[in-house]
């Protein structure tokens, strides 16, 4: 049997959103609501989800500002923004922030629950696709992410699970960007102080292994995390 996925709503509308919570349980996810960007966010760092439904206008932070930190910590997480009848701006600008579909209420629950179906089908395939890479080219270097191996000439070198991880996080991130807070999420799952210090180390030790290729540099960019550039 397959585990229950799991959504995260963040609607401050508290006469629907018990209501779409509810609907969506009977169907058999698991639903955590909050009322507010702030709460969400905590969720959404200790919690792993599947899809993300996000209003786009409340107060203190919109549905924008939102997806914007769940992108920064969890790139492939899809999201469905709820958005006003009238609201045609925000629909497109929603669209152009990444956003996985939209759906304007007042809506139907069974059209939502289709949606959502849709696109958890399609963030299914993208991942089995994207499990299936595991050979990256990194200027000289050769980087297979199932032996765990980058080699620059015949001789390999091993690389510990750690280190693997971090560096296909480093060749799956957009622009070579791997943000610190996701980083210490997807790799051990929480992000103290401790964790973090681990991850300087591990950062240090991928540019000892990577350091005879001059065009290669892993660059830190103050309070965000680390960039990988291959010139």
């Amino acid at each position: 049997m397959s585990a229950k996925k799991q959504i995260l709503l963040v609607d401050d509308d508290r006469s629907l959103s018990p209501l779409v919570k509810e609907y969506l349980e009977a169907k058999d996810f698991i639903c955590h609501l909050h009322h507010n960007a702030y709460d969400a966010m905590d969720d959404f760092k200790k919690s792993s989800f599947s899809l993300c439904i996000l209003d786009i206008r409340m107060p203190m932070k919109n549905g924008f500002q939102i997806a914007e930190e769940i992108t920064a910590l969890m790139p492939d997480t899809p999201f469905l923004f709820l958005t006003g009848q009238t609201e045609k701006e925000d629909r497109i600008k929603g669209l152009e922030a990444g956003a996985d579909d939209y759906i304007t209420k007042p809506f139907s629950m069974q059209e939502l629950y289709l949606r959502i179906k849709a696109i958890l089908k399609r963030t299914e395939n993208y991942q089995n696709i994207k499990k299936g890479i595991t050979q990256y080219d990194i200027g000289k270097y050769k980087f297979n992410a199932d032996t765990r191996e980058i080699a620059s000439t015949l001789i390999p070198v091993k690389l510990s699970a750690i280190e693997s991880k971090l560096l296909k996080l480093f060749c799956e991130a957009e622009d070579g960007i791997v943000y610190r807070d996701a980083a210490l999420k997807q790799i051990w799952e929480d992000e103290n102080s401790f964790r973090e210090r681990s991850l300087n180390v591990y950062v240090s030790k991928l540019r000892q292994y990577m350091k005879d290729d001059p065009n290669i540099e892993i660059l830190n960019i103050h309070g965000t995390g680390y960039k990988l550039v291959v010139r």
